[in-house]
């Protein structure tokens, strides 16, 4: 089982990217210039793909420390 905060963590962090790319997409009824095309090419769409990368590595984590959990809780139980 992943550690719950991180997983939580992530979770919550593919939340946010949702809900920040469905309140861009509503300014695109009134916001059609090259200044909001600039701003998305250079700040949302690597942030996009910045929090999928963030989220594989929390989840990578996770898995890291259940396996730590498990590899220390083993030890403790032979001493």
């Amino acid at each position: 089982m992943a550690n719950a905060k991180v997983v939580a963590g992530a979770t919550r962090l593919k939340q946010t990217i949702r809900v920040l790319n469905d309140h861009w997409m509503l300014t695109e009824a009134t916001w059609t210039d090259s200044v909001r095309r600039r701003f998305e090419d250079r700040h949302l769409t690597p942030l996009s793909s910045a929090v999928e990368s963030a989220v594989i590595g929390l989840q990578k984590l996770a898995d890291v420390l259940d396996q730590v959990r498990r590899d220390c809780s083993d030890r403790s139980e032979s001493l």
